[in-house]
């Protein structure tokens, strides 16, 4: 009797154990799936900053070039080259 006893027992710790590790890597697995996607996310993330600092930067070009800066002080600031005259119209009510 007591053979079975002893028999019953490593019997229940070996499935007690097996089950531990059965969740303990289906844990794992699930938690695996989840870093996965979030490499995925940031990733995306990232080559999403990469293509923003690209046009960043050629915006930045841009307006550093002589001809940008000249348009902006012709059309905000006003401002005429030497010899050139600002003709402006009025504008009639109907």
């Amino acid at each position: 009797m007591r053979g079975k006893n002893k028999f019953k027992m490593r019997h229940l710790l070996l499935l007690l154990f097996v089950a531990y590790i059965l969740s303990t890597l289906v844990m794992q697995q699930f938690k695996m799936i989840s870093l996965a996607k979030e490499e995925k996310q940031l990733k995306a993330r990232i080559e999403e900053a990469m293509n923003q600092k690209t046009q960043l930067q050629n915006e930045i070009n841009l307006l550093q070039t002589d001809e940008y800066i000249e348009k902006v002080a012709r059309d905000e600031l006003g401002l005429v080259k030497p010899g050139e005259y600002i003709y402006k119209g009025i504008k009639t009510l109907k």
